[in-house]
Formats: structure tokens, C-alpha cells, sequence
């Protein structure tokens, strides 16, 4: 709109608010009056706010809502107290409302704005052209904001912009305050909780019905009866309630919806097709009728919009390059989630992207045919997916470092105490670690096997050795005609070296071959240039000079 509007707007406004405070509030308006400076500044600033990144729409994303049926839809006769409807906003692209009138549509339920996942209003692009072409052709109308508020402040903010948008129109259904996709953990209304949740929506609501518009809130079936996500008790009793419930049979074979609540509109599908309208949209049965209303503000006067531009001139920057699914993606008939699934691309599968536009959507080249995809959900590249080691419920982190016992620990098979005993780990002998698990167990490497011992009772530190542990120097033994005289010391490889069952390189085996870093006890020494060790319990020989302390 131009300025002039905005700036009588933005007067009138702080006319309203001279008033109020002239006014004293009670319980059930409490909430129109306590208007705020932050509300002008959020109209003025936000009245013709749109959304140049369209990836911060909320509604600019795949949902894992269930598709309802597909209905072609055919003018209703005999409905006394009923009407037909459809709720769009600039996904459905350009509406040739006159068609959408003469196919039986008695009313819309059109987006004027929503708060994006990056806090700031925006104004639905179509939302002027949609309004008044719905008018000019006799199709009543309502509106809707797509809220993503987490606190009661930014509902009434979002109320309060609402308000304001919609001067100069003749709103004849409902306001509407919907809220979706806060179980998803990238929306900023993640981790909120039901009464909160409720607060919010009560502030726009009673915001919106003490202005004198009739309000109402919209939300999936599954949603509203689950007393972790709603409250609705408070909102049925002062609010209209539509609810969204796809089911196998449709209206109007069948009347109602399977809600428990009470529900004065029903969204029975988000696969509707109407004439005039592109691709999919949502079809809706009130279960009231209105008459046309008045503008509530007879000064303000919108400017003529634009018709916007059909899904063909949608301006796409050219390009030429291979990409397939992160995950995974929807390929769609055309731009926008309300369309018709062609087929879901997976991570690996690639296929040629012929545009990039600036609506968030790619344009992609399929079997020969022209698709769609959100930009986000694409990659030049597979993106491995993030592997967990995993065994029997502990998660394992790398590790590389060698490792001893405290005291002593059983070496098991797996990563618990029912598991086999593979063998012991005494202090001083050392094994090395590939992994440390989040549960208490270390991965170790024994004799070239994969075993699993507690961590508390390892340590990376050689043992100390305490005088009475040090054995007379005069005491000797003698093993393989080999005579040692016995000491106690803690030492490792210089670099490595092999530990034999006998002290000579030949017809001996090799029990282990130790590293450096990896730290055992030596036990003996002989002139002959062999040491004496104690590995794992087990007396073993290796060539003393390839040892250090």
C-alpha cells in the first residue's frame, strides 16, 4: 500500500488509543486495551512488510501431516445453514476468483500475514489481490494469520497487525489465528508448553473479538485433542473452533468430523480441486453462514493490487548442475507445498536442477519432466549421514591411548557385566583404547581382539611401586637355564618389542608385541642382555634394551 494509507492508518490508530486510555478496561477487553507503543511501532514498521527471503514463511516447508483425499469439488445443494469455502494464501499463486465463484465457493479464508521462524510480520504477498478479487466476484471473505508467537506479548502484537491490514475490507467470516509446526525442533516456538501455548492464542483471539471481528482459531483434529499441545477448554467456550481432520470419506458424504470437541468449521482435505484455482487447496464446510459485512473503516481505502505472477512467470536465475536430497525431498508438481507429489527424492539419487528461485524452490529436471523442490532440502553432494557406534545401547566415542588397571578388571565380550570373560587386566599392563563408551565401559585391544572393560577402574598412569614391593637385590631365579636377578619396575617399548613366552628369538612365541607408551612391569634382569616381565598375569621375555623407563 502506499504510505498515505499506512501513515492515516498509523494516526487513526493513535487515535484509538487516546480513546482507550479514556476508557476503563474490564476482565473481558482487557486485552484491546492494553495497546502499546511497540504495537505502533510494529504497524508502522511491519504494516507492507514482505518477505523477500521467503524461507522464513513458516508455511514454506514440508509437513508430516497426512494427505486427505482428493476432491474434485461440485457446487453443494440443500445446505441450509452451511457453506462452502476454501483458505488460501500466495501458494495457490495467481486465483481466477470469478471461476472460483461460478464452481459454488461460497466463502475464502485468505492469509493476510504471518510471523516468520525469524520473528519479524510479514504481509502475505497475495493477500491485497486475493481480498479484493474475492470481493469483486461475490465471494465473501475471511482471513487468517499464521502465528509463530511464543509469548502472549507477540500474539497480541500479531493481533494488533492483523487489525490494522485489514482495514478498507469487508471481513464477513471469521479472523482466524492459526498455529502449527511447534513440534518441530527448528521452530522458534519449540519446547513451549500447552498453557502457554493457550495464553497466546486467547490474547489474539480476544484481541480480535473485542475489536467487534469474530474470532476463531484453527488446528489439526489430533492436535486439539491432545491436552499436551491444547488447552481447549478455555478456547471453546468464548471461540470458534475449526478444525482440520483428513478422514478416508469427505464432505459431504460425510456431515461431520470425527472431533471430539465442539467445531463450527471443518477442513476435511488439502488436496481439493477448484476451478480458477492452481494445483491444490484446502476445502472447508462452515457449519454457519454470514452475510456481507461492512468495512470497519470507511477511510481507509487500499490501493488497487496487482494481480502476482503465475507459477510460468515466477523468475528463476538459470542453472545447470546435478543435486540430490539431504535426506530426503518431495519433487511437486510446481511451487509450493499444496501441490502434487510427482516423487520423493532420496540422498544419492541425482537429477539435473535447471533454476534456482527466489521463492526457496528449485526447479529440477525429472524423467523428462519439470519439478520442484525446496532449495534448503537440496545438496550438490551426499551428505553421509552421521553413523553412531552403537553396542548394546552405549554410544562409543573414539579414543586412542593406552590403558591399565587400577588394581585389577575382567576383560569381557561386550559392553556389560552378563557378557563373557575374556580375560583379566592386571596394573601395570597396558592395552590400548579405541573408544570410550557413554556408559561406563572402555573398548580396549587384547591380543588383537575387541574387548570391553569399566572405565573406572582404568587409568592411563603406570602404578606406583612401594619399597616393600622391591624385592631383595640379591634374590635371583632361574628360567630356561636363564638366570635373572629379580627387580620391580615399571617400563615400555623405546619404540616396540616383542614379548616371548622364552628368552631367545628362537622356537619361542610371540605373546605381544608392546609400544611405546604402553607400560608394563619388569621383573627381572639377566647378564645375557634378556628382562623378565609380567604381562597380563603371564611371565614374558624380551631384549632389555629395547626397554625404557
Amino acid at each position: 500500500m502506499k504510505n498515505c494509507f499506512k501513515n492515516i492508518i498509523v494516526a487513526l490508530l493513535v487515535l484509538s488509543l487516546l480513546s482507550l486510555c479514556a476508557c476503563k478496561s474490564t476482565p473481558e477487553d482487557i486485552s484491546s486495551a492494553a495497546v502499546t507503543s511497540s504495537e505502533i511501532e510494529i504497524v508502522q514498521n511491519a504494516l507492507d512488510n514482505i518477505a523477500e527471503d521467503e524461507t522464513v514463511d513458516p508455511e514454506n516447508s514440508e509437513t508430516y501431516r497426512d494427505d486427505g483425499a482428493s476432491v474434485q469439488f461440485e457446487k453443494t445443494e440443500n445446505k441450509t445453514g452451511k457453506a462452502d469455502g476454501i483458505d488460501v494464501s500466495k501458494w495457490q499463486g495467481k486465483i481466477d476468483w470469478k471461476r472460483v465463484k461460478s464452481a459454488g465457493i461460497d466463502f475464502a479464508i485468505i492469509r493476510i500475514g504471518y510471523r516468520g521462524e525469524n520473528g519479524v510480520i510479514y504481509r502475505d504477498a497475495n493477500a491485497d489481490y486475493n481480498i479484493q478479487q474475492a470481493q469483486s466476484a461475490g465471494v465473501l471473505v475471511g482471513v487468517y494469520f499464521f502465528s509463530t508467537a511464543t509469548t502472549a506479548a507477540e500474539a497480541r502484537e500479531e493481533a494488533a497487525w492483523t487489525n490494522e491490514a485489514v482495514k478498507g475490507y469487508k471481513i464477513s467470516y471469521p479472523v482466524v489465528y492459526d498455529c502449527e509446526g511447534y513440534t518441530n525442533p527448528d521452530s522458534r516456538m519449540y519446547g513451549i508448553d500447552a498453557a502457554t501455548r493457550t495464553d497466546n492464542a486467547i490474547e489474539f483471539l480476544s484481541y480480535i473479538k473485542n475489536i467487534g471481528y469474530d474470532a476463531m482459531i484453527y488446528g489439526a483434529k489430533a492436535d486439539f485433542e491432545n491436552a499436551s499441545y491444547w488447552d481447549m477448554a478455555r478456547i471453546e467456550k468464548d471461540y470458534k473452533v475449526w478444525v482440520a481432520h483428513y478422514s478416508q470419506s469427505v464432505y459431504p458424504t460425510k456431515q461431520t468430523p470425527d472431533y471430539s470437541g465442539r467445531y463450527d468449521m471443518w477442513q476435511y482435505t488439502n488436496c481439493g480441486a477448484v476451478d480458477g484455482v492452481e494445483g491444490n487447496c484446502d476445502m472447508v464446510v462452515s457449519y454457519f453462514t454470514a452475510n456481507e459485512a461492512q468495512e470497519r473503516d470507511n477511510s481507509a481505502t487500499p490501493e488497487t493490487a496487482p494481480p502476482p505472477k503465475t507459477q510460468e512467470e515466477l523468475l528463476y536465475t538459470d542453472t545447470n548442475d546435478q543435486v540430490t536430497a539431504k535426506d530426503e525431498v518431495n519433487l511437486r508438481e510446481s511451487a509450493g507445498t499444496k501441490y502434487n507429489i510427482v516423487a520423493t527424492l532420496k540422498s544419492g539419487e541425482f537429477v539435473t536442477r535447471t533454476g534456482i528461485g527466489s521463492n526457496g524452490w528449485s526447479r529440477l529436471l525429472y524423467n523428462g519432466k519439470t519439478v520442484y523442490a525446496i532449495t534448503s532440502y537440496l545438496s550438490n553432494e551426499v551428505i553421509e549421514a552421521e553413523t553412531r557406534d552403537i553396542v548394546n545401547g552405549s554410544i562409543f566415542t573414539p579414543a586412542n591411548d593406552s590403558v591399565t588397571a587400577k588394581q585389577e578388571v575382567n576383560l569381557r565380550a561386550l559392553p556389560t557385566t552378563d557378557s563373557e570373560i575374556v580375560g583379566k587386566l592386571t596394573s601395570g599392563t597396558f592395552l590400548p583404547r579405541t573408544a570410550i563408551g557413554d556408559k561406563g565401559w572402555s573398548r580396549l585391544d587384547y591380543n588383537g581382539r575387541v574387548v570391553y572393560a569399566v572405565t573406572n577402574y582404568l587409568t592411563t598412569e603406570a602404578p606406583e611401586i612401594k619399597p616393600e614391593e622391591i624385592p631383595n637385590e640379591e634374590t635371583t631365579v632361574t628360567e630356561h637355564g636363564m638366570t635373572f636377578t629379580l627387580v620391580t619396575v615399571n617400563v615400555t617399548a623405546k619404540e616396540e618389542v616383542n614379548l616371548r613366552d622364552k628368552p631367545t628369538t628362537d622356537g619361542s612365541d610371540v605373546i605381544y608385541t608392546l609400544k611405546n607408551g604402553e607400560y608394563i612391569t619388569k621383573t627381572g634382569v639377566s647378564q645375557s642382555g634378556w628382562a623378565r616381565l609380567s604381562y597380563n598375569g603371564q611371565t614374558v621375555y624380551c631384549i632389555d634394551s629395547f626397554l625404557m623407563q
